[in-house]
């Protein structure tokens, strides 16, 4: 099955918490005031905004530890956008022209480049029809009319349904990305967690949702909208490609890699220029079994691989991945010896990764905290079984 790939570029940095959630639910209707019955046929019968302007105010409390920051941000439904953000300390300017999107690294000078998927939906739109996905999902417990920064505004507090999870996109995002949602609990902590309250304030003339706030055990996500103008005609220069200062910064274009997913070793063995290195099924951990594997070409860099999945029913997982050229993980890691050779030991945010090199392939352990430690790398890595 071939895999296209997310309209945001695969590499992790800090994003805007935009809370989408699709889930299955029914949705109660208030008592009394406000009804949820006028508020749908206000959605049904109001055309979403054409463009905006705000300063986006983020705010994150996990297990007590609180971050915030403040993002400028100038969106058209037609898929043009201009985002300014300091990101891990590194200011950033990220412009689509509806087309393509760029990057603009101001510290370094560097501008990375890479076509959107034309079938995607902008940000604003992905946004603009976020009230309708929160009706559908959730039982509504309060529905009211507010001030909100200035502005009428419905204030609708959501109950989530019970045992719901927060999860995050595990794909990796740049910034305010067309596609995000709520914090994931990690791999490295096995316990679940659950979102109990969700609240949604909407501007009333658009309904466009100036504020998202998720809660539940030990997390608060608040995503908030200042200084909000809505279709009041932005200038086509800012949608304009940056320049880089320096004319010899060189800019690159990024290019998605092809994705394949296979049911079994051997499917993907098959379709890989190489021999696909498989552990042994004593050296796997007892709460895993096989879940696939994926093939991946790197057009850029002339380089494949392929990794095997080993998951249990709690997310829990094992990858063992067999390349055609080095990986720019674990490289930072401890010596330790594999078998007849030597590898690299990492520790990572969701658990440990083993890498290797052996007769011009390399090849990777990741092993989940939740499933194993870096003992158990080691013993599915030389479970392998070579001789370098």
């Amino acid at each position: 099955m071939r895999v296209s790939a997310p309209d945001h570029v695969p590499l992790r940095v800090a994003a805007a918490l935009f809370l989408t959630v699709v889930l299955a639910g029914c949705v109660a209707v208030p008592d009394a005031g406000l009804s949820q019955d006028s508020l749908e046929d206000q959605l049904n019968d109001t055309e979403p905004p054409d463009e905006l302007s705000a300063t986006v105010e983020i705010s994150e409390t996990i297990d007590g530890e609180t971050s915030q920051r403040t993002e400028t941000v100038w969106l058209r439904a037609d898929g043009t956008s201009r985002i300014e953000t300091t990101t891990n300390g590194s200011e950033q300017v990220i412009v689509s022209d509806g087309t393509d999107r760029y990057i603009h690294d101001l510290e370094r000078d560097a501008i990375r480049s890479y076509e959107r998927d034309p079938n995607a939906k902008s940000l604003l739109e992905g946004l603009s029809a976020q009230p309708d996905r929160y009706l559908d999902a959730y039982d509504v417990t309060a529905l009211e009319e507010v001030q909100f920064d200035g502005q009428d505004a419905y204030r609708v507090e959501f109950e989530p349904p019970a045992n719901e999870t927060i999860e995050r996109s595990v794909g990796v995002q740049v910034a305010q990305t067309e596609y995000v949602f709520p914090l994931e609990t990690t791999e490295a902590d096995p316990d679940e967690r659950s979102a109990d309250r969700v609240e949604l304030w909407l501007e009333q003339e658009t309904l466009f949702p100036v504020k998202h706030t998720i809660a539940g055990d030990g997390i608060e996500l608040t995503t908030t909208y200042r200084n909000l103008s809505i279709n009041g005609g932005l200038a086509d220069d800012l949608f304009e490609p940056p320049t880089a200062a320096d004319n010899d910064t060189d800019e690159t274009e990024f290019v998605f890699p092809t994705i394949d997913q296979y049911d079994t070793v051997a499917d993907a063995e098959a379709a890989a220029p190489f021999a696909v290195a498989e552990p042994s099924a004593d050296a796997l951990p007892d709460a895993v079994s096989f879940d696939g594997a994926s093939s991946y070409e790197f057009h850029d860099k002339d380089r494949r691989q392929v990794s095997l999945f080993y998951r249990s029913e709690a997310g829990e997982s094992v990858a063992v991945t067999t390349s055609d050229g080095p990986r720019a993980f674990a490289t930072d890691g401890d010596s330790v010896s594999v078998g007849e050779t030597t590898g690299t030991l990492e520790a990572t945010e969701q658990g440990t990764e083993l890498q290797w090199s052996c007769d011009g392939l390399y090849y990777s352990v990741f092993v989940s905290d939740a499933v194993g430690d870096a003992e158990d790398a080691i013993v599915v890595g030389e479970s392998l079984g070579f001789e370098c």
